[in-house]
């Protein structure tokens, strides 16, 4: 940011404690995963290709002072979150002038 703040890297043990948040909200809520539709198994390490990982609804680097906020994270296997790479998952809506 050219303001002076910065957004802290995603990493560490603040995105530890939000990947632990995105889990047990979405293992309550049973939620799938948010890209490709499929059930997640939340018992699988986040290492596993199929286990949980936090998506950015929006992306980090499109928006990165959504970075921390949990309204912006939804759980995705971590091979459809790598696939995505930094793109956003949700149309963020149109304008009022179609084309």
């Amino acid at each position: 940011m050219t303001d002076g703040r910065s957004t802290p890297a995603w990493n560490g043990r603040r995105a530890a404690r939000a990947l632990d948040e995105v889990k047990r909200k979405g293992r309550a809520r049973g939620e799938p995963c948010c890209i490709c539709k499929q059930p997640i198994d939340y018992d699988l390490p986040s290492t596993d290709p199929d286990g949980c990982s936090v998506q950015h609804v929006k992306s980090r680097a499109l928006f990165p002072h959504l970075t921390w906020d949990p309204a912006n994270w939804s759980p995705a296997h971590l091979s459809c979150n790598k696939a995505e790479g930094k793109t956003a998952t949700v149309n963020i809506g149109h304008t009022s002038r179609q084309w």
